[in-house]
């Protein structure tokens, strides 16, 4: 037997408006994916995103339009006629995210439905849980691969080689979310266990 945890009646309208806004999120990412997508695929005057260190540039924000040296931290290159790699990796990043964020976005529904259902320490709560780290954790490493290979390409490009990009370029802030999330699992695992135990001595 299952046992059920009975949420009042607020706490579970506030789970399903969560369902609703997830599902809103969902359709702003497809649309989002779709639109790079058709950004990238006729292969030509593709804008990337390309991030730099110890790189300056003119901007006119001087008297009278004076040219001004300024950081760039991260600018828009186009690039036209990528090599194949490149443009492989240009496609697979938008779509390796937005899926990854898709089933993140679903996961986080059905994690939903089982606090709504009184079933937070439930065995499927925890399997939830864990499998949506387990896919936000991979698709944060292809998605970072596809990234630095599309970045590096681009700039290979449009410069003929003759600048070395980053190796490597990735942003840690959702590793942290997603180790968080994996304690997360791991308490309503322990959660889980101490409810199954409770119920056997009853």
């Amino acid at each position: 037997m299952t046992a059920t945890t009975s949420l009042s009646r607020s706490d579970r309208v506030g789970m399903y408006l969560t369902v609703a806004i997830c599902v809103i999120a969902a359709v702003f990412v497809s649309w989002a994916v779709i639109q790079r997508v058709a950004e990238v695929a006729p292969g030509t005057d593709i804008p990337v995103l390309v991030p730099f260190s110890g790189e300056t540039a003119p901007l006119p924000i001087g008297p009278d339009g004076e040219a001004i040296d300024v950081a760039v931290d991260q600018a828009i290159v186009t690039v036209s006629d990528p090599a194949p790699a490149t443009f492989f990796a240009l496609i697979a990043q938008p779509v390796i995210v937005g899926l990854t964020t898709l089933v993140g976005i679903l996961l986080l529904c059905l994690f939903c439905l089982n606090l709504a259902r009184g079933r937070a320490f439930s065995a499927s709560t925890v399997r939830i849980v864990f499998t949506a780290t387990g896919v936000l954790l991979v698709g944060w490493v292809l998605g970072s691969l596809f990234r630095t290979m599309g970045v590096n390409g681009t700039l290979a490009a449009v410069s003929d080689r003759s600048y070395d990009g980053v190796l490597f370029q990735t942003d840690f802030l959702p590793l942290f979310g997603i180790l968080a999330l994996g304690a997360v699992g791991a308490a309503f695992q322990i959660g889980h266990r101490l409810q199954r135990d409770t119920e056997g001595l009853i």
